[in-house]
């Protein structure tokens, strides 16, 4: 794997989020990877998990038990406070830590935070200016509501599932948690959106995300062709309902992705591939004509792609302007010379298990850039460091220690 760009050790106090302190009391993804951007972004992000931890340390034992790939994965540019906030210790403690705040990020199910006294309305009133971010699987009211939720249930509920795969095969998930994380950038939205408005209006505000919204926002292109034509849109494997040639094809060496994506590049890509007659063809002429007569022109092309190798027809594509590619597998990403070039390989430095290599964050600013800041931390990690900035001394610590309050 490629040398990723390697995390600043101290937080930059011109980072874009400076001053913001979040309380992240949320779990398995969507939550923790939202907070981690912000956090990057120069947030002081203190992760609130139970005694037992996240669930997601459990998820594989590639570093240790309880320190998995997936969790080291999301959690970084934060520390970490183990307390049992069903103690009345452990609710004094979460208490003062958002007295102090300026975010707190919640991902139970609804009735959990109201027994937890917990909920947007239990605390709005008590701190008017708080962001308070609630991640929900199916939303916050309805019939869904109550119901246990995560990923592959939000890609089957919203459509994501019954729009991937081959035509007439069964439906598949999409290759990564795409539920979840569309879900933890769409709260960085909402939570910097809720701090501007502050910032204005000088009030807090709720921030509502859910993973079945998610995935419905991105069928806008499909549910506006629906409405208007009536006609379902079923999976078609490696193209697109809307747009043709767009999809993978099969060179003589495997698949690569050739994307006719406006009427300019229609005749490029006719004369680049020896097939200058097509060009106006009647049935092929526009857009519109050739999803008409898909079945005709997809083989067509596919006849022609198996005649040489993908480098070949990548080549001849390219130096015309004709956007193509080829299909990259996880261990051809971490190697792609624009991925390098961008930065999107992160190293992270771990004291124990040294180098622990994940994503960068994706959004640049040209002034105020991302700078990820620390490792993954262990669980209940900054406890004590945490709760002496809030006020508590060695003996209160110890003796919540003893009680079980916190780890």
């Amino acid at each position: 794997m490629s040398q990723g760009v390697t995390y600043h050790a101290s937080k930059n106090t011109n980072a874009a989020l400076n001053g913001v302190k979040v309380v992240d009391l949320s779990q398995i993804a969507a939550g923790p990877y939202c907070t981690s951007l912000l956090g990057d972004f120069g947030a002081n992000v203190i992760k609130v998990e139970p005694i037992y931890g996240d669930p997601l340390r459990e998820m594989d034992d590639v570093f240790a038990k309880g320190e998995s790939a997936y969790f080291f994965g999301l959690n970084r540019s934060k520390r970490d406070i183990s307390i049992d906030i069903k103690t009345p210790a452990g609710q004094e403690i979460l208490h003062r830590l958002i007295n102090g705040a300026d975010v707190l990020v919640v991902s139970m199910r609804p009735s959990a935070l109201t027994r937890l006294g917990l909920s947007f309305e239990d605390l709005a009133e008590r701190y008017p200016k708080l962001i308070y971010c609630e991640i929900t699987a199916f939303g916050e009211t309805g019939p869904l509501a109550e119901r246990p939720g995560m990923d592959i249930l939000a890609q089957a509920l919203g459509g994501i599932m019954g729009l991937t795969g081959e035509s007439g095969g069964p439906p598949l998930k999409a290759g990564v948690p795409i539920g979840d994380f569309v879900c933890s950038f769409l709260s960085c939205l909402g939570i910097t959106l809720a701090l501007r408005v502050r910032d204005r209006d000088g009030i807090g505000q709720k921030v509502s995300v859910n993973l079945l919204d998610g995935q419905v926002s991105l069928l806008a292109n499909y549910v506006a062709l629906y409405s208007r034509t009536g006609v379902p849109i079923r999976p078609i494997g490696g193209g697109h309902p809307q747009i043709v040639p767009y999809q993978v094809f099969e060179a003589s060496d495997g698949p690569f992705i050739v994307a006719c994506l406006t009427e300019r590049f229609w005749p490029l890509l006719c004369h680049a591939i020896g097939k200058p007659e097509w060009v106006f063809h009647p049935d092929f002429a526009t857009n519109v004509d050739r999803v008409r007569n898909r079945n005709v022109l997809v083989p067509m092309f596919a006849k022609v792609f198996k005649m040489n190798d993908r480098a070949h027809w990548i080549d001849k594509l390219v130096a015309v302007d004709v956007p193509a590619s080829s299909v990259n597998n996880l261990e051809d990403v971490v190697v792609e010379p624009q991925v390098v070039h961008n930065g999107m390989l992160l190293d992270l430095i771990h004291p124990r298990h040294g180098k622990v290599s994940t994503v960068n964050n994706p959004v640049h600013l040209s002034l105020t850039p991302a700078m990820p800041h620390s490792y993954p931390p262990s669980l209940g990690e900054h406890t004590e460091i945490v709760l002496s900035e809030l006020g508590y001394d060695s003996k209160q610590i110890q003796n919540m220690r003893q009680n079980g309050a916190i780890k």
